[in-house]
């Protein structure tokens, strides 16, 4: 009897697929595609987005200029020593509802708000000292932006809020200038009308700037103090930069305010005597 030897076969080992270094579904794929295109946006839009102590902050850009000027301003800054940087166009996120809802949730004194900001405008040297350093929001519901500074200004001295004109935008100020102005303001639409205590509304960036002038433009620049222009970053998710002073070209310039109480009158000419009768000695 012969007996039959049996091989036994060797276990078939399953192929073990390797994990990919980095696992992205498709829906991760669309997540990261979309932010991706949002931070170009941004980016294109102007306005840069940090982390600041675990905060998110925006913040303005800016098109520096290739020549640092000297400080236009005249006057002393007391205390405040910092360098005054020189841009030539500047997007300061002017950002603004001009009406809120307040079924939603909003304060019903939204507009009065801007009042009890603490603010002296009986001078532009006077609004410089109360306002330099400070994040001042005037409830603005996108906090420190350079429309927030003009309306605190607004509302101490004028005793109404400023309108953008339902842009939402620094830059449209202009389009409706006789309800921003009523009877405080003189509207200017030249550079050479500009002096210390005019506010004024720059194009050429997504949302637009507008800020205090503390001087007579130069050399195609004016010394401008404003809020959310590269000053000190405001925390407390606040949002924005503290006011500050720049010197700011003015190819985007489109118009402005002049307080009526800033405006100094021009000297009455001094009358001249009249010319004396020249004697030619003849006798009449």
């Amino acid at each position: 009897m012969t007996t039959k030897k049996t091989t036994k076969k060797k276990p078939v080992k399953k192929a073990v697929k390797k994990k990919p270094l980095f696992n992205i579904s498709k829906f991760n794929f669309c997540l990261y595609l979309v932010l991706g295109i949002v931070a170009i946006a941004l980016l294109i839009g102007g306005i840069s987005v940090k982390l600041h102590e675990g905060e998110l902050v925006i913040e303005p850009t800016y098109q520096m200029s290739e020549e640092q000027l000297e400080p236009l301003y005249e006057g002393d800054l007391g205390e405040i020593d910092e360098d005054v940087i020189t841009v030539d166009e500047i997007d300061g996120g002017g950002l603004f509802k001009d009406e809120l809802n307040i079924n939603e949730g909003e304060s019903d004194f939204y507009y009065e708000l801007g009042a009890i900001e603490d603010v002296d405008t009986s001078s532009p040297e006077a609004f410089k000292k109360s306002t330099m350093g400070r994040c001042i929001v005037a409830n603005n519901y996108y906090g420190a932006q350079c429309v927030s500074l003009a309306r605190a200004f607004w509302w101490s001295y004028a005793g109404f809020d400023v309108s953008t004109c339902g842009t939402g935008l620094a830059k449209g100020m202009m389009n409706c200038s006789e309800e921003n102005a009523k009877d405080k303001f003189k509207v200017i639409w030249n550079t050479d009308e500009i002096q210390a205590g005019s506010w004024l509304v720059f194009d050429g960036t997504t949302t637009g700037h507008i800020c205090m002038a503390l001087g007579s433009a130069r050399n195609g620049y004016v010394s401008c103090l404003g809020e959310n222009q590269g000053g000190r970053i405001c925390g407390g998710g606040i949002g924005g930069s503290a006011t500050n002073i720049i010197n700011i070209s003015l190819k985007n310039f489109i118009g402005g305010y002049t307080p009526k109480d800033y405006i100094v009158p021009e000297p009455e000419p001094v009358p001249q005597p009249a010319p004396a009768v020249p004697d030619t000695s003849r006798v009449k």
